[in-house]
């Protein structure tokens, strides 16, 4: 490939040369200066190498896929194994051509060569029909919409349900009355939102948490308490019960909002405002770019060749400072010169020991441990998902058992899962800090040069996920280690390893994040409500889509629910339901013969949920309002831009992370620069100043 792209260069110049004499013939233009005539011609022969790249790749992958993917029609049914290895032929084929539309810029060198058996296995089982189902992009796009809709429905009957339960309290004498409610609206302490699609939860299926409750007028307010004490405010949820099938019954749970009182919640959100820059910054260049798209050239550019020689010139000059070893950079440097210039060049304050940024091997971790002086800890940040070889590992989903694993590292695994691509990685850097030993040189309790520090170990996504298996295998030996959890995948650990985990671990997650949220257990139900809202929409999917365009919020749909959707158990008998019923048969029979059993997985610690209550209009658009106003104003500005938007975090359970959400941000909000800007949200409303840890009071 990179031999192609050259041809295509060297033929591009020879065309332009070309070109260029035959613009000049043409009237107008011929008349322009010598620059505008070079430059209409190197446009107009790019874009024609552009379309050519694209037709030699698009033709190259439909070959591949009719001979090696798509099922012949002559061909009988396929058995369980025959299936798999479409799937791992599939996967190997994606893989490759993504590498080669993206001249491995990101990753994918020998990555055929992997084991995709795993991986093939799962999605075989989440999304083989055997030719059962006939479907398209448009019935899966059009069923999201009718779910998102039908939710925002179910909302507003849950909180009329809330109000009449409250109206009921009141004149019962309870103190939780809607007068003292409405009082309560001045409260810091109280969410406050500006539209019904700003609530603590919004699951599938009717388990609704009704977090938002309209105290009157559009305003929903969610009640809490407000004594003025270090405790924060309890935010209470109406949810479903689903513990008896027959008779479906309502009831409130509590949740606890932090305080900017507790200096327990406000050291939390300080330690997660300040840390997760280390995150951004192990993203290195590539992240860095997209960060800041008009100014990453000159930034870097003077990061590499001015601030990096002073900084590692002085760190020379301290001979008491640790040594450093880098392994994985580039030609140009750019690896540690964007992580520097996000987390800063003064070396009395930050210090880089070790990074390590080779990412062509799908177990190895891109990863740096840093010391910083502000907090006295030494950090060590691994990488998210930035290249197929991390995607691989993200869709390695069978569940390892850490029997094995706990009896090397000191702590009780039998009977625990974890993750196997995030426990492969956690393995492979744990072995690599033994070989390096860093960790000792620093924190040695008799040697160390830092042992009075504390060990921080902390991801954003992939990094999250490798972070919390990483912790649990070093905490035998650094016993006041902490774990820091950006967005963490919702498929980690099993459910009591995850609970055991709160002592250590704490989860920080955005509003209606998808990644927390998912797994092979909730993939599983999200695909099951899709395939069966398509049989449930009554209209065309033009009609539904302009519908769902139109409505901004409950009260404005133009049309009631029940004019769009049959009801779930009256659905109509059709060609589709045929379909629907002869998979569902086929599921069943694929989970009855399954040799392995269902582990469900569920991300790790205690969890700070921010939960977003006020949105500017930009952020009310879809994934346009983060993709494209965003960086429209980035360009114009040369500055980072970020929505006005507020969050209030509260505690969360496993419970509320269950099931997927169907939002229009829940992609957006796994963004690191969104969940940076959401946590600096948080500490200005809470008057920390995360550069150094606030005091915690016994």
């Amino acid at each position: 490939m990179p031999f192609f792209l050259l041809v295509l260069f060297a033929v591009g110049i020879s065309g332009v040369i070309y070109f260029q004499g035959r613009v000049e013939c043409v009237g107008y233009i011929g008349a322009m200066p010598k620059w505008y005539l070079f430059f209409i011609s190197t446009v107009s022969f790019q874009c024609f190498e552009l379309f050519v790249y694209i037709f030699v790749i698009m033709s190259w992958l439909k070959y591949e896929m009719q001979r090696r993917i798509i099922p012949r029609r002559d061909e009988g049914p396929k058995s369980v194994e025959e299936r798999i290895e479409e799937w791992d032929r599939c996967c190997k084929c994606c893989c490759k051509y993504t590498a080669l539309c993206c001249c491995f810029s990101f990753g994918g060198r020998g990555i055929q060569h992997e084991d995709f058996h795993s991986m093939s296995n799962t999605l075989a089982h989440l999304f083989d029909d055997d030719g059962n189902l006939d479907v398209v992009a448009s019935d899966i796009i059009a069923a999201l919409m009718a779910i998102s809709m039908e939710q925002e429905e179910k909302k507003g009957e849950y909180v009329e349900q809330l109000k009449k339960h409250l109206e009921k309290s009141r004149s019962s004498g309870s103190s939780l009355d809607i007068d003292k409610l409405k009082q309560a609206t001045t409260s810091r302490a109280v969410i406050i939102t500006e539209q019904l699609n700003a609530i603590l939860k919004v699951v599938l299926g009717g388990d609704i948490e009704a977090a938002d409750l309209c105290g009157g007028g559009s305003t929903p307010v969610l009640p809490t308490s407000n004594d003025g004490n270090s405790e924060g405010g309890n935010a209470f949820i109406f949810k479903e019960d689903k513990s008896d099938p027959d008779e479906k019954g309502m009831h409130v749970v509590v949740r606890k909002l932090l305080s900017a009182n507790n200096d327990t919640d406000r050291y939390l959100v300080a330690e997660g405002t300040w840390f997760l820059r280390y995150s951004i910054a192990i993203n290195t260049w590539k992240n860095y770019i997209f960060m800041n798209l008009t100014t990453n050239c000159c930034k870097l550019t003077y990061a590499r060749c001015y601030e990096l020689p002073k900084y590692r010139k002085q760190g020379e000059l301290d001979d008491g400072g640790p040594a450093k070893a880098v392994i994985g950079e580039n030609a140009f440097g750019l690896h540690e010169a964007a992580l520097m210039k996000v987390v800063g060049f003064d070396g009395s304050k930050v210090q880089l020991c070790y990074a390590h940024f080779d990412e062509n091997v799908v177990n190895q971790a891109v990863y740096c441990i840093m010391i910083d002086h502000a907090w006295k800890s030494v950090v060590l940040a691994i990488r998210g998902s930035l290249s197929l070889e991390d995607y691989v590992v993200n869709l390695n989903v069978e569940p390892e058992e850490l029997g094995a694993v706990g009896a090397e590292y000191g702590f009780d695994g039998s009977g625990e899962y974890c993750h196997k691509g995030y426990l492969a990685r956690a393995k492979w850097l744990c072995n690599d800090l033994n070989q390096h030993g860093i960790l000792d040189e620093l924190l040695d309790r008799d040697s160390g040069r830092y042992r009075d520090y504390t060990l921080r170990v902390q991801g954003h996504s992939l990094g999250a996920g490798t972070a919390a298996p990483v912790a649990l295998m070093l905490r035998n030996k650094y016993p006041d280690l902490r774990c820091l959890c950006f967005a963490p995948p919702g498929g980690l650990f099993s459910k009591d390893l995850a609970a055991r985990c709160e002592d250590f671990v704490t989860t920080y997650v955005v509003n209606t994040d998808l990644v927390p949220r998912i797994s092979a257990r909730t993939v599983e139900q999200l695909r099951d409500e899709v395939l069966t809202m398509i049989a449930r929409i009554k209209v065309p999917k033009r009609q539904l889509a302009q519908i769902h365009r139109s409505a901004k919020k409950v009260n404005e749909l133009p049309c009631g629910m029940k004019e769009l959707l049959y009801d779930a158990d009256a659905i109509p008998d059709s060609e589709y339901k045929i379909q629907l019923d002869r998979f569902r048969r086929f599921q069943e029979t694929k989970e009855r013969d399954r040799v392995d059993p269902s582990i469900p997985l569920y991300p790790p610690g205690r969890f700070i949920h921010l939960v977003k209550t006020k949105s500017s209009n930009e952020s009310r658009m879809t994934l346009q309002g983060r993709f494209m106003i965003s960086d429209i104003f980035n360009m114009v500005t040369c500055d980072k831009f970020v929505p006005e938007e507020e969050y209030v975090p509260r505690w969360a359970y496993l419970s509320d992370f269950d099931e997927i959400v169907v939002s229009s941000t829940l992609v957006s909000d796994h963004m690191v620069d969104i969940v940076e800007s959401s946590l600096g949200g948080v500490a200005d409303a809470f008057g920390v100043d995360p550069s150094r840890p606030p005091i915690v009071r016994e």
